[in-house]
């Protein structure tokens, strides 16, 4: 009877409200970081700053993409006791990344398959308090790509709110919306039927995550915010949503004018993840990409000035970007750990790590120079003397001159 009555309690004490679910319990710190174990040990000079961010949450990732996400999963919920809340981004859309294909690597070929991967999550999820992350970029391709209607991402993604929210009252799911869809009229009213169509099947939906993977500076980020949730009160939609926060790479951010997404130059790590927030719209700050994370090697034609250049590849541990980040973000700049040092912003390396900079390349021509040229007058400066022995013993022994008659 007593455990039974414990059992209830508990359950009594989860089922609550999603905003009080935001105020009761802390987020949970989550699996480490798999790369920063490695990168340490490659990098042993980053060991502190590693160290100093993995304190804090970094979202995990139920995706298609990773053959191991189930189990890596099941190790965060094992991490996370009913009283902590993990942040999940659920990414396996069938034809996910229409526009560019470089993340469309996934497993789920139809809606069947993508109905069984939500449905799996939540299962192992059940009722215990949760942070969703539905579907990076897809409703951003929805507003702004004609492939995110024809792959029918809104019909699909229509069948994951219930699943994952239905049954679970401590689940708050946030829809991934790209940040400069608000700054078309259009667009923002895409968005906003979408939002009203995936909530049309049950469940619930508290709102949108903004800038993930992105720089945007915070400040913009709840102006952006605030734009969309006026736009749902001007279609006449009930709910007042709220958003979170992807500050991972945002303490600076880039100039208005940069809209460079890989590897940005301007990337600097943001405010910990907290819901301590100071407003009423944002949830969460959060670390949605895992600080120092690639985007890629950022080398095509489309690559604009402002990404660091030969990267290695999306998702591996990229030293110069990371210590960058870190020297210019929020844990230098509030004293909360020293700087690096490792790489100034002016220079572009060849390859990831311990590899020859273009500085380096510089010195050792210029080295090279130097050593042909002295080896060229060495060589005459030989050859000089050679010919004047040659001459000297054609032409006899010459005068000596008296010390006093030296001029």
């Amino acid at each position: 009877m007593c455990s039974l009555l414990a059992r209830l309690l508990a359950a009594a004490v989860l089922v609550h409200d999603a905003a009080a679910q935001l105020t009761s319990f802390p987020l949970c710190q989550g699996n480490p970081v798999a790369a920063y174990k490695d990168a340490v040990a490659t990098y042993p000079q980053v060991k502190n700053a590693v160290a100093k961010l993995s304190q804090f949450q970094v979202a995990s990732w139920w995706t298609d993409n990773n053959a191991h996400y189930y189990t890596e999963i099941q190790k965060l919920l094992n991490v996370c006791n009913a009283s902590t809340v993990p942040t999940i981004v659920v990414y396996g859309l069938p034809n996910k990344d229409c526009a560019s294909n470089f993340s469309a690597l996934g497993t789920n070929r139809n809606a069947d398959d993508y109905a069984k991967f939500v449905q799996d999550l939540a299962d192992l999820v059940g009722t215990r308090p949760v942070n969703y992350i539905l579907e990076p970029d897809a409703l951003g391709l929805v507003a702004s790509n004609e492939c995110a209607t024809k792959a029918d991402y809104v019909g699909i993604m229509m069948m994951a709110v219930p699943i994952l929210t239905g049954e679970n009252a401590n689940a708050s799911l946030y829809l991934d919306v790209g940040y400069w869809v608000f700054a078309d009229t259009t667009q923002t009213n895409v968005v906003v039927q979408a939002v009203k169509q995936l909530g049309s099947k049950g469940g619930s939906i508290r709102g949108i995550a903004l800038d993930t993977s992105n720089y945007r500076p915070t400040a913009e980020m709840k102006r952006v915010c605030a734009a969309f949730t006026a736009a749902t009160k001007a279609a006449n939609m009930k709910q007042t949503f709220t958003c979170v926060v992807d500050t991972s790479r945002n303490y600076i951010g880039p100039p208005a004018t940069s809209l460079e997404w890989c590897n940005s130059r301007h990337a600097a790590i943001g405010n910990p993840p907290t819901s301590n927030t100071s407003s009423g719209l944002i949830d969460y700050y959060l670390w949605i990409k895992a600080p120092g994370d690639s985007d890629g090697p950022c080398n095509t034609a489309d690559i604009t000035p402002d990404a660091l250049k030969n990267g290695p590849p999306a998702g591996q541990f990229f030293e110069k970007a990371f210590s960058l980040m870190w020297d210019r973000g929020y844990f230098v700049d509030q004293k909360l750990g020293d700087k690096l040092g490792e790489f100034t912003l002016d220079v572009d390396q060849v390859q990831q790590g311990g590899s020859i900079s273009w500085v380096a390349i510089g010195v050792i021509v210029a080295a090279c120079v130097v050593l042909v040229v002295v080896g060229v007058l060495v060589k005459r400066r030989s050859d000089a003397r050679t010919g004047r022995r040659q001459h000297a013993a054609e032409a006899g022994p010459t005068p000596a001159r008296k010390p006093y008659l030296s001029i």
